[in-house]
């Protein structure tokens, strides 16, 4: 009887007790679903968080390469390719009083990237200086002469068909030799033309010349013209070689009257890309006002501004100390903010002339 009630016991809680042991089984299958799902919900976040830090960092990448990958090119090296194909004999105009100081740091800094330089001066020296020696009197008053015989002692002593343009510097004038062949680079060497900051003479637009201490370049076929026609023409002195003028004043006249052509250096916005005056002048945080005579003598509307008035692309800077040269060389050449972009315009420029194409994007 016992035996009995407990049979018919067992099947009547049968279906409860499998009730319950199926319930907890799928409570505990919800549970570990709900657990895995939220798992793999969270994986799936994590995955797609890492893809975008990834994608992020990939950007970054590429906006710090930014100037490599869209203005170079594995194949073309082009301060490398501008050297050979500008190739440039830097005249730096000094004295004996700046041979171990101004001079010195010139040869230590941008001179080096000239494809040949010379200092020009009066006196022998020590020191280890390319040194043209001429006989001249060490004044202000003869820079014009000591200027042409410059240009006359180059012709007579170096092979000009090694160069394409003779630069003519002071020993306080900057420049970023780069730079320069690119402002050279759409020019022929066989014809005519004179490169610089274009001034005019107490703001005579009719009396165009290059400003002296913000450097300027002759082709190689502007130097010949000069030297034929004017400083070896036993008859004639269409140049006033004797006379005691400022030089880059009496240099212009001279060219402008033998039919040299005066380029427009500016940058392709406009923007002056030779300098009279210190980069602090120049963007308009020197320590006194703007001179005048920049107003009056600059070829072009001139404007003093704080931001955007100096090219990117500028090649010289005038007015550079000893401890100055050093620290735009360091500046320039030895460091680079990282993804900073180089002036694109110039460079894209450069590249279609170095490749001789003209879909280059």
């Amino acid at each position: 009887m016992v035996v009995g009630m407990a049979t018919v016991g067992s099947r009547k809680w049968l279906p409860l007790i499998c009730g319950l042991i199926v319930g907890a089984m799928a409570t505990h299958f919800a549970h570990l679903t709900t657990k895995m799902l939220g798992d793999g919900a969270r994986v799936m976040v994590n995955a797609a968080g890492s893809q975008m830090r990834s994608q992020q960092l990939t950007e970054m990448g590429n906006q710090t390469n930014a100037s490599r990958k869209s203005l170079s090119s594995p194949q073309l090296d082009i301060p490398a390719e501008l050297y050979k194909r500008v190739r440039i004999l830097c005249l730096i105009i000094t004295h004996p009083g700046n041979y171990a100081t101004r001079a010195t740091a010139v040869n230590n800094t941008w001179a080096r990237r000239c494809n040949r330089h010379v200092f020009v001066g009066s006196q022998p020296t020590n020191l280890s200086l390319p040194l043209m020696r001429l006989n001249v009197t060490e004044t202000h008053d003869n820079l014009w002469q000591k200027t042409w015989m410059s240009l006359d002692y180059a012709e007579k002593n170096f092979d000009l068909d090694q160069f394409d343009f003779i630069f003519k510097a002071d020993d306080d004038t900057f420049a970023v030799m780069e730079n320069l062949r690119l402002i050279l680079l759409p020019l022929n060497p066989d014809r005519p033309s004179f490169v610089g900051r274009k001034f005019k003479y107490s703001g005579d637009a009719n009396k165009p010349y290059m400003s002296g201490g913000a450097g300027y370049a002759l082709s190689r076929r502007a130097l010949r013209t000069f030297l034929s026609a004017a400083v070896r023409n036993p008859k004639l002195d269409p140049c006033q070689r004797q006379l005691r003028h400022s030089e880059d004043f009496m240099l212009g006249s001279c060219l402008k009257g033998l039919g040299v052509e005066f380029i427009d250096s500016r940058d392709s916005s406009g923007l002056e890309r030779f300098h009279p005056l210190t980069p602090e002048y120049m963007i308009g945080w020197g320590a006194m006002p703007m001179p005048k005579w920049m107003h009056t003598f600059n070829y072009f509307k001139f404007k003093a501004c704080h931001r955007g008035c100096v090219s990117k692309a500028s090649a010289t800077f005038h007015y550079i100390s000893q401890i100055e040269m050093y620290k735009m060389e360091f500046l320039l050449y030895g460091m680079s903010p990282i993804g900073v972009r180089l002036p694109e315009t110039e460079t894209r420029q450069a590249m279609k002339l170095l490749r001789g194409s003209k879909d280059i994007k």
